[in-house]
């Protein structure tokens, strides 16, 4: 009997996996992201021009620090859950108790504002609110998610103008120090990092459109921030960065013209103000810490 060709067969083997080698690659390059519409450059609040890369979102959920009111299907509590946002709206007072949403790079693009502000579909008609309820009434439609955060794409921006995310605000806080500290976490964000943030209003001070409408006495924001990462629970601790502010909603000069870090409070006195419960998805020591704390970073 003749034995087996163990060359031919050694040299049959040796070409089948160079062949399975070639096709990983090729596969390998077929998957691999293309560049040939690289990002524009943009410019920041600062006035720095940057060029943003392609990326992928970090959102672990908008509710990923915790519900604070345990929004659910209360009347004036009612919980709204968005692609873009997050908020607990409360009928009585036609807006929201509070708003949380993230913000990272793939949020932030080149669309331009919609400006199409209109009540919000996913409301019953009757605790719909409409943009006749601010005519000539002297307060802004303030945005709480602000439009700026939601640039990458039309429906996303839009999302923003929905009447469920505004609360009645002067111009003297929503276009000044109001303004300034979402550019500031937007500049946070265009500088490698995420932010989670929740913000809202504080006690009735009045009501516009014929009682429908609260007016806060005040309007706060909490941000926290993060180099972009993965795990994102897990990576919170006691010495992560705690933006939080309490500012005052009325037509001053001060106000005005004003630094929005002077408006700088700890979590736990926004807390006692709202009686919300603030960072409860962390664990009991870092919440306690990060809630003490008042922010003095640059």
């Amino acid at each position: 009997m003749s034995r087996p060709n163990s060359r031919g067969k050694l040299s049959l083997f040796s070409i089948v996996v160079a062949l399975a080698i070639v096709g990983c690659q090729q596969l390998q390059k077929s998957q691999e992201p293309t560049t040939k519409n690289p990002p524009k450059p943009r410019r920041t609040a600062s006035g720095d021009v940057v060029t943003r890369p392609n990326v992928a979102s970090s959102n672990e959920g908008h509710l990923l620090l915790g519900n604070p009111s345990n929004a659910g299907a209360d009347d004036d509590n009612f919980l709204l859950e968005k692609s873009q946002f997050v908020l607990s709206y409360n009928r009585s007072k036609g807006g929201p108790n509070w708003v949380a949403w993230h913000t990272d790079a793939s949020d932030l693009g080149e669309t331009k504002r919609t400006n199409n502000f209109r009540p919000d579909p996913t409301l019953p008609t009757s605790w719909q609110i409409t943009t006749a309820e601010y005519k000539g009434i002297g307060f802004d439609r303030g945005h709480v998610c602000p439009s700026g955060d939601r640039t990458n794409s039309q429906k996303d921006n839009s999302a923003t103008f929905l009447m469920s995310n505004m609360l009645p605000q002067t111009a003297a806080l929503n276009q000044h120090v109001w303004a300034d500290l979402e550019n500031y976490l937007r500049d946070q964000i265009e500088a490698g990092h995420e932010v989670y943030q929740i913000a809202g209003p504080t006690k009735e001070a009045s009501r516009i459109g014929d009682g429908k409408v609260a007016v806060p006495q005040a309007c706060w924001k909490i941000a926290v921030i993060l180099p972009v990462g993965k795990r994102d629970l897990n990576r919170i601790n006691a010495q992560t960065r705690v933006v939080a502010v309490g500012m005052p909603n009325v037509e001053d000069s001060q106000l005005a013209n004003g630094d929005w870090k002077q408006y700088r409070v700890p979590v736990s006195k926004l807390e006692k103000a709202t009686k919300l419960d603030f960072l409860s998805a962390l664990p009991d020591d870092v919440e306690r810490a990060l809630e003490s704390q008042t922010d003095v970073g640059n």
